[in-house]
């Protein structure tokens, strides 16, 4: 009996100093937001390459043969490159994510998930930038100057999804000149940037890339409703990667250059070095905000308060659904009373 009188103290005291939370508030992103990606990987790779002929299974093929002129046979060139892969994405992005108003000079911001595709695929392409000696071919027949780095097209594809998640919440400050207003804000939110598409018609999943966006705008709120409005331009380092697989006698087309319209059949064989590269992410962020509920709050009045465990005591028992099943085991009991006890303000 005694036991039970403390408990009734307990909940009486408890629920004597309901105090509102901070704001909080969901915000969906809105159309006329932009988003603008551009990724750069580049490997290094150096080794020969060689005509595809072989006397015996491909008589027909290409020979390749050093200088200009002469030579007889299927020599290997030497030559270095840079392989590298380009991404392009730009379109409007569709997302979500919180804000806590901590107080009238710092915010925290948490969950913001943005798809930056959107139903805009983005671009994606491979290219080789070649650096070689002159040497000529011999089925087709063509000579190739020495004329320093070339960029021939490797493959080309699409992105089809590529998204942005928040990777921990990230607070920034809040500021205005008069007590009414917009805010001014200032906030580096970490993501991590994730795409995927086909290239050469192969499917393939990107590495996930670690990035900071530095949003500037201004904040707005009113009564139950807010507006956010920021852009962010930020360049961040890629790498180094490990490097790729060897190059074993891979087959190689090089069009021809004196005289063009023609295709040289090579094998190419090489090692890639550590690869680098670059993630540039401008967007422009405009959302629209709504208050967010407050957890054990049941009246709605922004206050966990006695008047709300007094809901919750009025619906003890089998309660499927029902706002006040707190913890959403279908039973209204002693386990929401304690949920509630902890949301207010001890």
């Amino acid at each position: 009996m005694f036991q039970h009188h403390r408990l009734f103290i307990f909940i009486v005291c408890a629920c004597a100093t309901g105090v509102a939370t901070a704001d909080s508030f969901n915000f969906t992103i809105l159309p006329t937001s932009t988003a603008n990606q551009s990724v750069t990987v580049s490997y290094p790779l150096a080794g020969t390459f060689i005509g595809s002929y072989d006397a015996t299974t491909n008589p027909t093929g290409t020979r390749t043969l050093p200088g200009y002129f002469g030579g007889s046979g299927n020599q290997p060139i030497a030559y270095t490159s840079i392989v590298r892969t380009i991404e392009k994405n730009n379109s409007i992005p569709a997302g979500n994510f919180a804000i806590n108003v901590l107080n009238d000079t710092s915010f925290e911001i948490s969950n913001l998930a943005m798809d930056l595709v959107n139903g805009t695929p983005g671009t994606l392409k491979t290219e080789s930038v070649l650096t070689y000696s002159s040497f000529h071919t011999v089925a087709p027949t063509s000579i190739y100057p020495s004329v320093g780095a070339v960029t021939i097209p490797v493959a080309t594809g699409d992105v089809s999804s590529a998204t942005a998640v928040q990777t921990a919440p990230a607070t920034g400050s809040l500021s205005r000149s008069t007590n009414s207003g917009p805010f001014t804000l200032l906030v580096v939110v970490p993501v991590e940037i994730t795409s995927s598409g086909t290239l050469a018609g192969q499917p393939f999943v990107g590495t996930p890339t670690p990035g900071l966006l530095s949003l500037a705008g201004t904040l707005d709120i009113q009564e139950t409703t807010a507006t956010f409005s920021a852009s962010s331009a930020s360049t961040d380092p890629i790498g180094p990667l490990d490097p790729l697989p060897p190059l074993v006698s891979q087959p190689f087309d090089l069009p021809t250059v004196l005289p063009a319209g023609n295709t040289s059949h090579l094998l190419i064989s090489g090692t890639f070095s550590q690869g680098t590269g670059e993630s540039i992410f401008d967007t422009s962020l405009n959302a629209a905000g709504e208050l967010a509920p407050i957890f054990a709050d049941l009246n709605g009045d922004r206050v966990v308060d006695s008047a709300d465990l007094g809901n919750l005591l009025l619906a003890f028992g089998s309660c499927p659904n029902c706002l006040e099943d707190l913890n959403q085991d279908t039973e209204v009991d002693s386990g929401d009373v304690g949920l509630m006890l902890l949301s207010m303000d001890q």
